[in-house]
Parts: structure tokens; C-alpha cells; sequence
């Protein structure tokens, strides 16, 4: 019994060198495939975001063009602090408008607000980006609207709109942003 016991135990010690390895090779791979999935939507690039997302397939037929849900969001959730963002794009031209606004009805708080808008495809390939960091003063409105253009436009299947408040200043995530164009382009 001693013999077959040392032979069991000296079989099992075998077996765990050879297929820890294996196992901790397909952990890696399942998690890196879940990951890639999980982020392959043009939002992976940017952190913190409070995102939502509209389908392209309920932006509403108007003319030549798609109106977009309109997006309301609170930068700061504690405070009467507003982004509102309005989207319209025609697919056949390639052009998307897109309009943004910053209401503080704060009278003691200011801050920076990072809004970004990616619009992706159905691979989740970013087709056009939007980012802007704004400092919001105290009990006051900002808004302006922006135009961006992409040949592929009419492959989009989706738009992801995220706020936060850009605790960090002035400029936060603008090299982000650069990156993002950056690989537009190329």
C-alpha cells in the first residue's frame, strides 16, 4: 500500500507540472478574448465615463437626415449640473451634427467636464469621435455645435456618449483624444 500510495502521490505531482501551465495559458487566453470583446466598441480608449449608448436603428427618419434620442446626463450626480447632446447624421453624405450644451445650475460649484461621443460600427471600429473638456461655471449655459464627417458613416451601428467631471483639469484626456484621431486617420 505504501508503494501505491508514493506512486499515486508522485503520478499526481506530475500531472499538476504539466497541466498547470496549460490551464494557466487557456485562463489567460479566455480572459484576453473577453476583455477584447468586452471594450472592441470605441469606449476601451476612455476611463471613467458615465456612458450610454443609442442604436442607430432608433434615431428617427427627417428628410435627409436621422434624428438621434437626445442624451441628458448629470456630470456631477450630487448637483443640478446638465449635458445635453442632440445628434443628427445623414449615412448617404457622411456627415453627423451634433450639438452640445452644458447647463450649471450650481451657483457655488464649477468644474471641468470631459464629454466624448464615439460613433462605431457594427465590429465596434470608431468611425468618428467627439471629445471636449469645458470648464462650466457657476449658474450658467454653454453650447456649441459641432460637424464631423466620415465616409463610412453609413456602416455605423451605434453611438456611445459618456460625461464625467475632469477632476484633473483643464486638458484631461486630450491626449487620449489625439490618440483616438491619430488611428482614425491611418
Amino acid at each position: 500500500m505504501p508503494l501505491a500510495g508514493s506512486v499515486i502521490a508522485g503520478y499526481h505531482t506530475a500531472m499538476t507540472a504539466i497541466l498547470r501551465p496549460i490551464a494557466i495559458a487557456l485562463a489567460v487566453c479566455l480572459s484576453l478574448t473577453l476583455v477584447q470583446s468586452a471594450s472592441a466598441d470605441g469606449r476601451a480608449d476612455w476611463r471613467n465615463y458615465a456612458w450610454q449608448s443609442i442604436d442607430i436603428s432608433s434615431c428617427n427618419p427627417g428628410g435627409s437626415a436621422l434624428a438621434c434620442p437626445p442624451f441628458h446626463e448629470k456630470w456631477d450626480w450630487k448637483r443640478d449640473q446638465w449635458v445635453d447632446i442632440a445628434i443628427t447624421l445623414n449615412p448617404a453624405s457622411g456627415k453627423l451634427g451634433l450639438s452640445q450644451r452644458l447647463t450649471n445650475n450650481d451657483e457655488h460649484d464649477y468644474d471641468h467636464v470631459c464629454v466624448t461621443v464615439i460613433v462605431v460600427d457594427a465590429a465596434g471600429q470608431n468611425l468618428i469621435a467627439h471629445h471636449q473638456n469645458w470648464l462650466a461655471r457657476r449658474n450658467a449655459t454653454m453650447q456649441e455645435d459641432f460637424t464631423y464627417h466620415s465616409e463610412r458613416l453609413a456602416s455605423a451601428t451605434t453611438i456611445h456618449l459618456g460625461s464625467k467631471q475632469c477632476r484633473e483639469g483643464r486638458g484631461q484626456d486630450d491626449d487620449v483624444y489625439q490618440s483616438v484621431l491619430a488611428r482614425l486617420s491611418s
